[in-house]
């Protein structure tokens, strides 16, 4: 998978999953028949809270949170360098340099 895909899901994950638990916290702070217009669900008749949806939306929300650092995280590896090398180059920045030293130190005499 592309680096760029797997950044695409990551912020689409972290984004439903941070309003997924917004809408949690409205569940459970807002009477039900306060509830805004937008939050689904809305019956009239009922008193109290609705714990139920809040404990689903919040699992919801934390699992797609998961799922987004998950996703997140080996693609965010994948661009460190490993430490005291330079993004790019090998080790061996001079590839001549181990020629000159396999073949011999000094020319010898004729």
């Amino acid at each position: 998978m592309s680096s760029t895909a797997r950044w695409v899901i990551c912020a689409v994950c972290a984004v439903l999953g941070v309003i997924a638990l917004i809408y949690a916290v409205i569940y459970v702070s807002v009477p039900i028949h306060s509830l805004p217009g937008f939050v689904p669900g809305k019956e009239v008749g009922n008193g109290g809270h609705y714990h139920k949806r809040a404990l689903l939306v919040g699992i919801i929300g934390i699992v797609l949170l998961a799922i987004a650092v998950f996703v997140g995280m080996p693609a965010r590896r994948s661009k460190v360098a490993p430490a005291g090398t330079t993004p790019g180059r090998g080790v061996d920045s001079t590839p001549g340099a181990a020629k000159v030293e396999e073949a011999g130190g000094s020319p010898t005499p004729s």
